[in-house]
């Protein structure tokens, strides 16, 4: 089994120009990837996404950098 993290985070705090910004270093924009999809990362659903262990800590480096607060759930995967 893998253990891997289920990511929320909220914006409305942020600035609209920073939520932007913010959007498109974890996505992505244009034909450039996003961090999420560089460290193997999935989007579930609008701010919520699922990131192995061993990239947690870089997400973890970001969302504290912007000042995004997010809360984390440990989940396990059978693949």
């Amino acid at each position: 089994m893998k253990k891997s993290y289920i990511i929320t985070y909220n914006l409305k705090k942020l600035k609209p120009s920073k939520r932007v910004l913010f959007v498109y270093l974890l996505k992505g924009r244009n034909k450039e990837k996003g961090i999420v999809k560089e460290l193997k990362g999935e989007f579930l659903a609008n701010g919520c996404f699922i990131i192995n262990e061993s990239n947690f800590s870089e997400i973890k480096l970001i969302f504290k950098k912007w000042e995004v607060r997010f809360k984390q759930k440990e989940v396990y995967l059978t693949h």
